[in-house]
């Protein structure tokens, strides 16, 4: 086993494990959906967590050669997946909750949200110490996804359903249109760092 695959192997868990809670998070509010509308913000919020946890398990792989396996790189992956994991156990309602989940989506956006942006912040201050980037490359790859995260916690419009509904709507395709152009700058950055 190389020092990377045991690295994945840490990281990998902890990004499963977030992974599950949505899955089961989904799953927990679909059995209740003939007491509580399951409603679409909620879901949404989800999908977009699942579209930005499944691009930073790829792109680790795309830093595979450049990665150092030491203490700090293990306790900065686990301080980014924790992240994760928290928000993940806040996107559905818990087991005897009695909100309705659009309702828990309107209140928990904000912490979900800003957990996804730390564990984004967090990744970028490991890049800048793994590949050596400079700040203006890594403001480029910064600015591309987090005005889309950030909309969904800071902007003042968002306090009606329908407009967390619509931002959601616009945000998760992008996520998802996201991944292949960041997959193409983070290679295009390696090449240049490496």
């Amino acid at each position: 086993m190389s020092a990377f695959e045991f690295l994945m192997s840490f990281y990998g868990i902890l990004l499963g494990l977030s992974i599950a809670e949505l899955a089961g998070g989904f799953s927990r509010t679909w059995d209740k959906r003939d007491s509580h509308e399951i409603g679409w913000l909620t879901p949404l919020l989800g999908m977009i967590m699942l579209a930005d946890l499944v691009s930073f398990w790829t792109n680790t792989w795309l830093l595979k050669d450049n990665i150092e396996v030491g203490y700090f790189t293990a306790l900065g992956a686990a301080a980014i997946t924790l992240l994760y994991y928290f928000a993940a156990t806040q996107v559905f309602p818990r087991e005897g909750a009695q909100s309705v989940p659009d309702e828990h989506a309107m209140v928990h956006r904000k912490v979900v949200v800003t957990a996804m942006i730390a564990s984004n912040v967090l990744l970028m201050i490991g890049l800048k110490t793994i590949l050596s980037l400079s700040a203006l490359r890594l403001v480029a790859i910064f600015m591309t996804y987090m005005p889309l995260l950030a909309i969904l916690v800071c902007v003042g419009w968002l306090r009606t359903r329908k407009s967390v509904l619509i931002a959601m709507i616009v945000c998760l395709p992008l996520t998802i249109i996201y991944k292949p152009f960041a997959d193409g700058l983070w290679s295009a950055l390696l090449d240049r760092a490496g």
